[in-house]
């Protein structure tokens, strides 16, 4: 080892795919991983000089991925209780947010950045209609991936969308941050520019990211132009006049338009049909789960077994603190786990670190344990004795120790 090199040690070490190497080690020189496996292997290789960092009853593990947040809502912890009222939390909502200066918007999001950081989450995808609010993302490097989200229908939606490219221009230029489009959700931005946002983020090789399926009244609105969705934007005037059903529901809408000619990563997916999941694998499609979030709208449960079992990348979110008690991806796979006991450990934790990582395309930067990757983990204890560390700490044994490349 060199100088600049430091070894972590801990009573486990535990990779992406769940896999438990007993008193395990990571070496990391120059923010890479070096070496990884049992201490009795990497342990020759470190110098009597070189510092060690010894958790003996916790383990490592791979730093978390946030596939979906909206940090520019974390001054809203606490602002709103659980509800199954959809359209009226999003009102509420939209009235808080127009009150909220620019100031206190940075504030937000670089609050949710050090917040996120802090509960082991090392990248994720931050979802926001003013992309030039996120440099203290932006500062992070390619951590996280800010999508510009769009909102509006016809020509008001493409100006929006010019717009938003724009700023995302602007943001990328002055920070290097990674960067994307989300046309919000079907109800909100018309198809004309879901459409044109697929085709200028394809030519950026900017990935898209949407809101789909996320509520039953999304549906209808969609499908048979019926619902409290509907009625509520129409008040407001929001939607154009000649605005009518698709007869089909969101997903095959934007198929047959051509949105789904390459990856989307779609928020939530709450209500599929097999067909819809069709769509979503053939496309090469990856879904953000937001459990906490879930349950806080009182959701049916989520089809996230049937999507893995068609092979659908399935990630986990945070969703904002306006809907879930906290950042922590650990919470939401914790929560999960809890809601669902038979939820097998290793998919808690792939769906926690992994999948987010191939969700956001740096699959060959982070989000496992092995070689070459950046070094970014954190330590989980204390554990006491079992022979199935994950298990137990998805039954929320043991506490965030340390966040290593935060």
């Amino acid at each position: 080892m060199s100088a600049s090199a430091k070894a972590y040690r801990a009573r486990w070490l535990i990779t992406a795919d769940g896999r438990a190497i007993d008193d395990g080690a990571v070496v990391a020189v120059g923010g890479r991983i070096t070496r990884v496996g049992p201490w009795s292997k990497v342990g020759p290789h470190v110098m009597a000089s070189d510092a060690v960092e010894h958790f003996a009853d916790a383990a490592i593990l791979p730093g978390f991925i946030n596939a979906h947040a909206h940090l520019s809502l974390s001054d809203m912890g606490g602002a709103f209780r659980p509800t199954a009222n959809f359209t009226a939390w999003i009102g509420k909502l939209a009235a808080r947010r127009l009150t909220r200066t620019k100031a206190r918007i940075r504030r937000a999001v670089a609050r949710g950045a050090a917040d996120s950081l802090a509960a082991g989450t090392v990248a994720g995808a931050d979802i926001t209609t003013e992309p030039q609010l996120d440099e203290a993302l932006g500062a992070l490097g390619p951590r996280w991936r800010v999508f510009g989200e769009l909102l509006r229908f016809g020509d008001a939606g493409l100006k929006n969308l010019n717009e938003t490219i724009a700023a995302l221009d602007a943001l990328q230029e002055k920070t290097g941050a990674a960067v994307g489009l989300a046309p919000h959700a079907p109800y909100t931005v018309g198809v004309e520019v879901f459409i044109r946002a697929r085709r200028e983020a394809d030519a950026r090789g900017w990935p898209v990211a949407a809101h789909l399926h996320e509520t039953l009244d999304e549906i209808a609105f969609i499908e048979r132009g019926e619902g409290s969705l509907h009625e509520w934007l129409s008040r407001l005037r929001f939607l154009p006049g000649d605005l009518k059903p698709a007869g089909l529901r969101p997903i095959p809408m934007l198929a047959e338009a051509g949105f789904f000619s390459g990856p989307v990563l779609v928020a939530h997916g709450n209500y599929l049909t097999d067909a819809e999941i069709g769509i979503l694998a053939e496309s090469g499609s990856s879904v953000a789960t937001c459990p906490r979030s879930h349950a806080f709208f009182q959701h049916a449960d989520h089809p996230w077994r049937r999507l893995l079992a068609a092979g659908v990348n399935v990630c986990l979110g945070t969703d904002s603190l306006a809907s879930s008690p906290s950042l922590s991806i650990l919470d939401e796979a914790r929560f999960l786990a809890a809601r669902e006991p038979d939820a097998d450990p290793k998919t808690l934790l792939a769906m926690a670190t992994c999948r987010g990582a191939r969700a956001l395309g740096i699959e060959e930067r982070t989000g496992d344990l092995r070689e070459g990757l950046a070094a970014e983990f954190c330590a989980v204890g204390p554990i006491g004795a079992t022979d199935d560390p994950l298990r137990a700490i998805m039954a929320r044994e043991g506490n965030l120790l340390r966040v290593v490349g935060a």
